[in-house]
């Protein structure tokens, strides 16, 4: 390390538990652009792990460098501290982010930028939110704070209600988000399981944060496991359906022939809601027939009358499709897609028959022109 680098930098932490990372940090670097760097890298790594004590240590030490980008970056890195103690320093956080906005380099200006706007979403004042993130997209374009945006104004389309909207705009970003760091990818992920509750695809979001959790990074994000288990709590409670009659006559109160038609739809597209909760197991004849209260035969006529096809037909149009939508769309593997649509490993030559008498294309064929995003470690070939 330089004399003039010895003379003008703190010599230990301020906090002193990391008194020893701090003098470690300081051994062998020779300039000032050399300790900050490492400074920022661990700054990164300390917030993605989310280490606040150490995100505010890197801060102080940054905000300390006689280079005002630098102190800049630290603002940058207190502000982020200053948030994860909750609502009681919002408003420092804030004022820190903002210090950030106005001399910050590029990359923090943006990440500043996103940071207001999640400040804003905290404190609902949506319309302030809505721009910071239209600013942050406009400011970097395709960069991971924009994808980040982008996912900011989804959650905000959530809040209002338009969920279909929300599920389109992160579907959107999701061939790109595999390039993104591995938390905003995760985070993306997850709040793409969020919004396919919502509108009760549950199956597939019940693979998409079963994926998110077996990341090791899981354990620092509460929010995710917490995503598995709502997901799972609503699939539970709609493992069984029943059909209301006395609804069906209000609604249609008509000559009996009409009535009865109605009760017909009701209970076949009650069985259908049931075998699209339950594809990942099997699932019988008689079973479906009990969720409707009917005899096996009973319900094959009915089913055959209002479809054209038998319930175990159906099942396995179900079931292909949604292998369908899984490969084109997922990060699951072949045999973890086969597992959430009811086969069972070993049975992948049926699976496979299956779907090309479908599709014409083999799984691992249709995967491969349908989703060139997806990422081949995981393919399980």
């Amino acid at each position: 390390m330089s004399n003039t680098t010895k003379s003008s930098l703190f010599m230990f932490s301020p906090l002193p538990k990391y008194a020893g990372f701090y003098q470690e940090l300081l051994s062998g670097t020779v300039n000032y652009m050399q300790l900050a760097n490492r400074l920022i890298q661990l700054g990164e790594r300390a917030h993605s792990l989310r280490q606040f004590d150490s995100v505010r240590e890197i801060g102080l030490l940054l905000s300390n460098i006689p280079v005002k980008h630098y102190q800049a970056i630290g603002c940058y890195f207190l502000a982020v501290a200053a948030n994860s103690m909750g609502n009681g320093d919002q408003v420092e956080a804030g004022r820190l982010f903002q210090l950030a906005v106005d001399s910050a380099p590029d990359t923090y200006k943006v990440k500043s930028i996103l940071s207001l706007g999640a400040l804003a979403v905290n404190r609902n004042d949506f319309d302030s939110a809505s721009r910071y993130f239209q600013e942050t997209i406009r400011s970097e374009k395709l960069g991971t704070a924009s994808l980040q945006a982008i996912r900011g104004v989804s959650v905000l389309k959530s809040i209002e209600g338009f969920h279909k909207s929300a599920i389109a705009d992160v579907e959107g970003i999701l061939p790109l988000v595999r390039f993104a760091p591995l938390t905003v990818r995760l985070d993306c992920l997850n709040s793409y399981a969020v919004e396919l509750s919502e509108v009760g695809r549950l199956q597939e979001a019940e693979s998409i944060s079963s994926l998110v959790i077996a990341s090791p990074l899981s354990r620092y994000y509460p929010e995710w496991q917490e995503t598995l288990s709502d997901v799972r709590s609503k699939r539970k409670r709609r493992s069984t359906v029943t059909i209301s009659r006395p609804q069906i006559e209000e609604e249609y109160e008509a000559e009996p022939e009409v009535l009865e038609n109605a009760l017909q739809t009701a209970r076949i597209r009650t069985v259908i809601d049931f075998m699209s909760t339950n594809l990942e197991r099997r699932q019988s004849l008689s079973e479906l027939a009990n969720v409707v209260n009917l005899s096996s035969s009973h319900l094959s006529r009915l089913f055959n009358l209002e479809t054209g096809l038998s319930p175990g037909e159906y099942l396995i149009r179900l079931r292909m499709e949604k292998a369908r939508h899984s490969l084109a769309t997922s990060f699951l593997s072949i045999k973890q897609v086969m597992a959430t649509v009811g086969y069972d490993t070993r049975s992948r030559s049926n699976f496979v028959r299956q779907f090309k008498s479908y599709f014409d294309l083999t799984p691992s064929e249709y995967r491969k022109r349908f989703f060139t995003g997806i990422d081949r470690s995981v393919e399980g070939e």
